[in-house]
């Protein structure tokens, strides 16, 4: 329903705000928005992904959380994922599996194995470091990240 009343292109508008706040909700809509193809390929339309990528490096964990979320449920979706990649998602979602955010270390790591079954990504997230930084994912205490 929401969707249908025209939701879907303020909220993208709205993940570049520069209101914490607003972008955080914003993406937490389109997180929950993204889980139906018809969405995800709209998203794409609307050209969600850049402004996604973007919030990736945003100073804010929730944001950066909700952003990893949303890209983790698009790039489920084949044609999806060349389109993380093509709009230079890899490196910050490599960068996230750094952080001491465990939420956002799962979700981050969640985009990247989503991306890694094309082989041409996998490759790129070996190139960019990413390998040693997921076998490191799997000591980690929490078995949400592990997975």
């Amino acid at each position: 329903m929401i969707v249908q009343e025209g939701a879907l292109p303020p909220l993208v508008k709205l993940l570049s705000s520069g209101d914490k706040r607003v972008e955080e909700q914003a993406a937490g809509a389109l997180r929950n928005l993204s889980v139906t193809a018809a969405n995800k390929s709209r998203l794409v339309q609307l050209d969600a992904v850049p402004a996604l990528v973007t919030l990736l490096s945003s100073p804010h964990d929730e944001v950066q959380g909700q952003a990893s979320m949303v890209l983790q449920n698009l790039s489920k979706a084949p044609d999806c994922r060349a389109i993380v990649v093509q709009q230079g998602g890899l490196p910050p979602l490599i960068a996230l599996l750094w952080s001491f955010n465990e939420v956002v270390q799962e979700h981050a790591a969640g985009v990247v194995a989503n991306l890694s079954v094309n082989a041409e990504n996998a490759r790129l997230i070996v190139e960019e470091g990413g390998m040693p930084l997921l076998i490191g994912l799997l000591r980690s205490p929490n078995e949400s990240v592990q997975e």
